[in-house]
């Protein structure tokens, strides 16, 4: 068994005792980026994302670009697509391309994946640099920069830590845990290897949690973690959690 399962384990316990930490479903509910990613999805399925994501005041709607042309530059709640999705094996310029696109139909927040596999094989540096031009096209036009780590592909705790070390210092917004694609989605061990990152770095940056999130117990579990680390309360600012099926099990708690 690997250090991380233990870990993970353990950390369940442990995070159990904090279940009535004062962390409210609503308050969760507010830092949801609500997320339908599925090419099929019906014009009805998603303007009934629509209408629940607007009733519960969720921190964002993320869905695939190709979706946008339903939804109103003026919608109440900010839009967010992902891009270089889900592989992290798009040219640069594609990704570019996309983004530009994006910005043109309203959207406020890019989820974009992490050349990761690039990055894993050795080349490091073009991976990272393909990163940095992304962040400042985003910065440029003041985009929320979710960057997808995609932590299920990373071998341990100490390389996801050391990635996310060196996607903070280009200057993203959030490092998100996973695509929710690959059998490993969002994990306790990862999670806490990017907030500590984060710690350690003592930048504006903030953690999205996603990848097979669909119960309120994960959900408190990730945020008490994220409070404990950081020393403060979650907030849409600096806190998300990336899910489909997660505010009907909260709104069941209220």
């Amino acid at each position: 068994m690997s250090l991380e399962i233990h870990f993970n384990q353990v950390m369940q316990v442990l995070l159990g005792s904090y279940a009535h930490r004062d962390i409210s479903a609503q308050q969760l509910i507010h830092t949801l980026d609500l997320t339908l990613l599925d090419e099929h999805a019906t014009t009805e399925s998603l303007s009934r994302l629509k209408n629940k994501a607007n009733q519960n005041e969720v921190a964002a709607l993320c869905i695939y670009l190709n979706h946008l042309d339903q939804f109103s530059c003026h919608n109440s709640i900010p839009l967010a697509t992902v891009v270089n999705f889900p592989q992290g094996a798009e040219d640069l310029d594609s990704s570019l391309g996309s983004i530009k696109k994006a910005m043109q139909m309203g959207v406020a927040e890019i989820d974009y994946v992490f050349p990761y596999q690039q990055y894993l094989q050795g080349e490091k540096q073009k991976a990272l640099g393909q990163c940095g031009v992304i962040s400042k096209l985003c910065r440029q036009n003041h985009l929320t920069l979710k960057i997808i780590l995609e932590t299920g592909a990373f071998p341990d705790m100490k390389s996801v830590y050391t990635a996310s070390h060196e996607l903070i210092e280009l200057g993203c917004d959030f490092i998100k845990t996973s695509t929710g694609k690959l059998p490993t989605g969002a994990s306790l061990s990862a999670a806490f290897a990017i907030l500590s990152a984060i710690k350690e770095s003592k930048a504006d940056c903030g953690i999205k949690v996603s990848g097979g999130i669909k119960s309120a117990h994960e959900a408190y579990s990730y945020a008490i973690l994220s409070e404990l680390l950081l020393n403060k309360h979650i907030n849409k600012s600096w806190f998300r959690i990336g899910a489909s099926s997660l505010l009907d099990e909260l709104l069941k708690i209220i």
